[in-house]
């Protein structure tokens, strides 16, 4: 049994680097192989990165290599509520 209901669609798919930048949120990277974590502002990222703002968060995730330990084992979130 699962707490979260899984999604009926598939907006979270869509969301983008200017969706997180504007609920004022900023962006969670976190490496599943080592544990390395950054929480990063969206339109720096982006900028930083050569990215245009409408990016989606899935196609980040797919490209991402971890700064630590070099595996294809990071992903990134909207930042979690504290």
């Amino acid at each position: 049994m699962s707490w979260h209901q899984p999604p009926k669609d598939d907006a979270w798919k869509r969301v983008t680097l200017s969706h997180i930048a504007r609920l004022g949120q900023r962006i969670w990277i976190r490496c599943n192989g080592c544990g390395h974590e950054q929480i990063v502002e969206p339109l720096a990222f982006a900028a930083f990165h050569g990215l245009d703002e409408g990016t989606p968060l899935l196609s980040i995730s797919e490209r991402l290599v971890c700064t630590a330990c070099g595996e294809h084992k990071a992903h990134c979130w909207p930042e979690p509520y504290k």
